[in-house]
């Protein structure tokens, strides 16, 4: 099977996260439920100066993949300068969150539960 992007009807997301600023989630849906256990599998594009809130993942964890941009990551508190190939694991019971930095940041988040 194969889903052409540029077939996938972004959903617009402002605040995401209580963070700030807009982003557009390109939802892989035929992804999702993979075995009961991939809850999400999303393109990701944060507008420059926008960011996904800081939040805990309780029963799942979250894994981002930058596809290209440049990016602030808030890992447990600690913000780390992440960019393209760069991969971020936020596992369950952990806090994490992203920022674009310097224009846009797309990515790849991957929630499994």
């Amino acid at each position: 099977m194969v889903l052409k992007f540029d077939l996938i009807n972004p959903m617009e997301m402002d605040a995401p996260r209580d963070g700030k600023g807009k982003a557009f989630s390109f939802p892989y849906d035929i992804l999702k439920g993979l075995d009961g256990k991939i809850k999400a599998f999303n393109h990701m594009r944060l507008e420059e100066n926008s960011a996904i809130g800081y939040h805990q993942h309780i029963d799942d964890l979250e894994i981002y993949v930058i596809t290209e941009g440049h990016g602030i990551y808030n890992d447990n508190g600690k913000e780390v300068e992440v960019t393209k190939n760069d991969v971020m694991l936020c596992n369950k019971g952990e806090h994490h969150g992203l920022a674009s930095k310097n224009g846009k940041l797309d990515f790849i988040a991957v929630i499994i539960g």
